[in-house]
């Protein structure tokens, strides 16, 4: 069953990749070497991402973790959620565009992990019809306003996570355990790692090497983790994720 995940993860990642075009990348300076060194990227996100909505229980499991709570998996599809959405946005023709829209979708996909903590689903609601209320003025707004929510919640789940889901209502019956926390402040890492790259963009920056930025990013998440962070029953696998991308940022910024 996990292998049948896997596949059809990898399967969905690559269709997730196609948006860009080599023309697109050939106009702002790139060429099928910078395309490939993005879709590779947006493909082991996008892979990773529809496993982990898919498939909580799973995606844990690969990472030596046997042992979960239901708030943990509930939020481990908030991680897939908004890991696909950067995942698209590496690969769009107009990430800044498209940004608003995205993160709506993202939100849109965790809205039923509301249930697992017995949480109201208005806020993230209200969340969703300012992002797509402000995604219809996108040509009107700054490129920054994207960027600045993505980066604003990525810092508040990422620095302040027990904070974040209490504020939302999200601690359960049983509280919140260390695997939920942990897990949640990986979806604000990957808020922060989407508002690197839109910010990247909006100051100037050619896709590759704000790709290459939102690469490096990813490294430094992944070592602080493994050697600071991770539960204990976490297995060494994400450093794959640090020579991956490690290797990806080298390419994007050289």
């Amino acid at each position: 069953m996990r292998t049948a995940l896997l596949v059809l993860a990898l399967g969905g990642a690559n269709a997730i990749s196609a948006p860009r075009t080599k023309t697109a990348l050939q106009l702002r300076g790139g060429g099928l070497d910078d395309l490939d060194v993005v879709q590779v990227g947006a493909a082991a996100l996008g892979a990773a991402g529809l496993n982990q909505w898919i498939s909580p229980k799973a995606s844990f499991e690969i990472y030596g973790v046997t042992k979960t709570d239901a708030s943990a998996l509930a939020l481990r599809r908030g991680v897939g959620a908004w890991q696909l959405g950067l995942a698209y946005l590496l690969t769009a023709e107009n990430p800044l565009a498209a940004s608003l829209f995205t993160a709506a979708a993202s939100l849109l996909a965790i809205v039923p992990n509301c249930e697992a903590f017995d949480a109201p689903k208005e806020p993230i609601l209200a969340w969703i019809a300012l992002l797509v209320a402000l995604g219809t003025k996108s040509s009107d707004i700054s490129p920054w306003v994207g960027a600045g929510l993505y980066l604003g919640n990525g810092v508040m789940s990422y620095f302040f996570t027990e904070e974040t889901l209490k504020m939302y209502g999200c601690t359960g019956k049983k509280g919140l355990s260390k695997l939920g926390v942990a897990t949640q402040k990986l979806t604000g890492a990957m808020m922060l790692f989407t508002g690197a790259f839109l910010a990247a963009l909006a100051a100037g920056k050619e896709p590759l090497e704000a790709f290459g930025i939102t690469a490096a990013l990813i490294c430094a998440h992944v070592a602080i983790f493994v050697f600071h962070g991770a539960p204990d029953d976490y297995n060494k696998l994400p450093l794959a994720w640090l020579a991956l991308f490690g290797g990806l940022a080298f390419k994007a910024l050289n």
